[in-house]
């Protein structure tokens, strides 16, 4: 059973767009049998953390 550590390292890389082709098998493998949901949620806070941090870098810059 992956761990929320490892999902989140996945969708990191995802973001970054590198990831190693046993570790997408995996996820690949952990998607079949228990589907995505984990997977959105932390691809939403993960972005949503990052919309957060740009608009609050530029307010800073800004003022």
């Amino acid at each position: 059973m992956k761990t929320l550590l490892n999902i989140i390292q996945s969708v990191l890389a995802a973001f970054i767009g590198i990831q190693k082709n046993s570790k997408f098998n995996d996820d690949d493998k952990f998607i079949e049998r228990n589907g995505f949901m984990p997977y959105l949620l932390v691809g939403l806070v993960l972005a949503l953390i990052f919309i957060i941090s740009i608009v609050t870098v530029v307010s800073i810059i800004l003022d």
